[in-house]
């Protein structure tokens, strides 16, 4: 029986020889498609019978590279020599094309991969601007220059023919590049859910748009100058397929737009036919280069601009959720704190009467104290319930007919004892008696105390707060004024963000958490009003809320 090591190392040469196999095959795939797309391009009037203006191959050799990896160059390599052979060129000039052709492939890839976060799907327009910098104009000089160096130096170019046989090498590459690379590249990308059927009908029109645009263009017979006008009529289509199918659209469309117009030039029709096909050919993909160029780039862009589209979505869609699961916690939290905070004030009633025997003056003085501290614990919860209903958008309104008159009468008796105990002068300006607002009545109660306990806190010994409404027609102003330390002007705008506010830190000399402005204003706005806020340092301020007035009464009126 075979030792374990002995199944293992079997198991190891089987792998070994696939992997080779595989690898072999890849190879000789890629330059059976090389030979077979440069004899295709060479047959279109290649000058010196080696250098034209339509060579596939580049996009082909670049597209391999960046899709299976480099290790795939003697693919090319083989298939360059292979096809400059079978054109007659001899075994050294072949080699040095062959290495030509080699070299612009790998130096395309590396400039590339050089690129942060390099995707070959061209969905950025930092990647399609390599694209076209490092690919299509640097890397395909490489090619050229040793190409026709080659040719040169072999004696099939001659020195007038130098400069005239490059341009076309250089040319017909940069096509290759912007046309056949990007097109491979993008549809070997992660593939994508097609959409709708209406979205697979949109996509089969803008198709036989294009077909039928190009076949029109490009098979006209020539008729001066003023056709070449023409050769713009596709670009609405390209644009449209940009902006609905994005890089796959662009790339698509300019690709069919091109082989159509390259057969419909080659058989002289069109709007670049010139005395001969060579000078045709360059004037159509001087065209076609540029056209690709700007395309590529507007489809990168676009895609760029929806995904930065979608990521928005999605982190406003995590933040909400998010935010919907803190109000939560805070609704569920500030429910439990309420339960014992209600039973410390229910004991602390019981002592005050006497119900476990007689108290000292000392006892009920801390009593007292608790219990003051408690009603401001309860308060502060119940702003932080009222925050997290509003945040969890769970605010629920019971919208009534309210006398200005009767919700302002109540405040004076919750705030008396601080009023009081600071000696600040009370007053409530005089209106009209039968002024109302539609409002819950308990919101209302809560913006107004709000206000109230904010011109309290805030107001110094001896100062003055007014409480007062006025008639706006349609809203009714109700507003609260005091005397007291006043705001910042670059603080105005901030005291209204949830948890703000203007004095940080420990030492800070007003107690609170920041929320009773911000729930104003939240309040307000859900029964269709707003609050406001006037304020100077050393002066005082002044916090109002409108509210609509009643229907009713503004027909009567």
């Amino acid at each position: 029986m075979p030792s374990a090591d002995t199944n293992l190392l079997h198991y190891s040469r089987v792998t070994s020889a696939a992997t080779r196999s595989r690898y072999a095959l890849a190879i000789a795939t890629l330059a059976a498609v090389y030979v077979v797309t440069a004899r295709a391009g060479l047959t279109m009037d290649a000058v010196a019978g080696f250098a034209t203006l339509v060579w596939p191959p580049s996009g082909v050799a670049l597209a391999a590279l960046l899709i299976f990896g480099k290790r795939l160059w003697p693919g090319i390599l083989i298939g360059a020599f292979a096809v400059n052979v079978l054109t007659g060129a001899p075994i050294l000039v072949a080699l040095g094309i062959a290495a030509g052709n080699t070299l612009e492939a790998l130096f395309a890839v590396y400039a590339l991969r050089r690129i942060p976060g390099f995707d070959p799907s061209l969905e950025r327009v930092v990647d399609v601007i390599g694209l076209i910098g490092f690919a299509a104009i640097l890397s395909t000089m490489v090619s050229a220059t040793i190409g026709v160096t080659s040719l040169y130096l072999g004696g099939i170019v001659s020195q007038p023919q130098y400069m005239e046989t490059w341009r076309a090498w250089w040319l017909g590459d940069v096509i290759g590049d912007l046309l056949v690379a990007p097109v491979l590249l993008v549809w070997a990308s992660a593939p994508r859910e097609f959409g709708s059927r209406k979205r697979l009908l949109e996509a089969l029109a803008l198709g036989a748009s294009v077909i039928v645009a190009s076949i029109l263009i490009f098979g006209a017979a020539p008729s001066g100058l003023g056709v070449f006008a023409q050769a713009y009529m596709f670009f609405p289509l390209l644009v449209w397929a940009a902006l609905r199918f994005e890089q796959r659209g662009a790339v698509s469309t300019a690709f069919i737009v091109s082989v159509i117009a390259v057969a419909g030039t080659a058989m002289h029709s069109g709007p670049f036919v010139r005395p001969h096909l060579h000078e045709s050919l360059f004037a159509l993909q001087t065209f076609m280069g540029v056209t690709a160029a700007t395309f590529l780039a507007m489809g990168a862009s676009i895609s760029e601009r929806r995904r930065a589209e979608d990521e928005a979505r999605r982190a406003h869609a995590r933040a909400a959720a998010a935010n919907a699961a803190k109000a939560e916690f805070l609704a569920v939290m500030s429910h439990e704190l309420r339960t014992p905070l209600n039973a410390i004030s229910g004991y602390v009633d019981l002592m005050s009467l006497g119900v476990d025997g007689a108290l000292t003056e000392k006892q009920r003085a801390s009593l007292a104290r608790i219990q003051l501290n408690e009603q401001h614990l309860l308060s502060l919860i119940d702003d932080v319930l009222s925050f997290a209903k509003i945040e969890a958008g769970r605010l629920n309104l019971d919208i009534q007919t309210v006398l200005v008159r009767d919700a302002i009468a109540s405040l004076e008796a919750l705030v008396r004892p601080e009023l009081q105990k600071k000696e600040i002068a009370f007053s409530c300006d005089s209106s009209d008696d039968r002024l109302s607002v539609s409002a819950d009545p308990e919101k209302l109660r809560q913006i107004l105390l709000n206000f109230l306990a904010n011109a309290v806190k805030f107001t110094g010994p001896g100062g003055r707060i007014r409480v007062g409404a006025e008639d706006e027609g349609e809203f009714v102003r109700i507003w609260v004024s005091d005397t007291g330390i006043g705001i910042p002007g670059d603080h105005i705008a901030r005291v209204f963000e949830p948890f703000f506010q203007g004095e940080q830190g420990p030492t800070r000399r007003y107690p609170g958490i920041g929320l009773g402005l911000s729930i104003a204003r939240d309040m307000a706005r859900a029964m269709g009003g707003e609050v406001a806020l006037e304020s100077a340092v050393g002066k005082g301020s002044t916090v109002a809320v409108r509210l609509p007035a009643p229907l009713k009464r503004l027909t009567e009126g």
